[in-house]
């Protein structure tokens, strides 16, 4: 069984190459300067080049393709500064905004534990009853503080960034 596949798979094979045979491409180049690869021959008044030549290249042309590639790498090296830029002024952004949010959070857990401590400490028995509650009330109110202190410093390092960046772009 497995000769018999493998006979008509080859056969089927050699059928199928012989329906296949190798086209012929025309590049050429009409008067306005378009290029046109074809399979039907050019018309008599376009330019024909063969591709497949090798052409050295003048000193001239190696010096303007030199000038080409400096002036694409400058070309993308600004648009990567200026993406740089961007990128840098955009997490100023967020870290201020972050700082904001930070520093609006810790005001109003101090105004809250501010309120909570003042109800748990408006008598001695009470202060000596909740010390520690109220001890850890003032301790994540310090730690709110510190983060939004921290968060503001983060901002103020991005911004010095993108402002050190823009004055690069410029």
């Amino acid at each position: 069984m497995k000769f018999y596949v493998a006979t008509a798979i080859m056969l089927f094979s050699l059928f199928t190459a012989s329906l296949l045979d190798a086209q012929k491409l025309y590049t050429w180049t009409d008067e306005t300067g378009v290029v046109h690869i074809t399979e039907q021959p050019p018309p008599k008044s376009a330019k024909v080049e063969d591709v497949m030549t090798y052409k050295e290249r003048t000193p001239e042309e190696l010096e303007a393709i030199e000038r080409r590639k400096n002036k694409e790498r400058r070309e993308f090296d600004r648009y990567k500064q200026n993406e740089n830029r961007r990128e840098a002024q955009l997490r100023a952004k967020e870290a201020d905004e972050k700082a904001q949010k930070a520093l609006e959070q810790a005001e109003e857990d101090y105004e809250k534990n501010k309120a909570y401590i003042d109800k748990l400490s408006n008598r001695r028995w009470k202060r000596k009853k909740f010390r520690k509650r109220i001890d850890r009330l003032k301790r994540e109110t310090e730690e709110s503080f510190a983060e939004a202190k921290s968060a503001a410093e983060q901002a103020e390092e991005a911004k010095q960034t993108a402002a050190e960046l823009t004055e690069e772009a410029q």
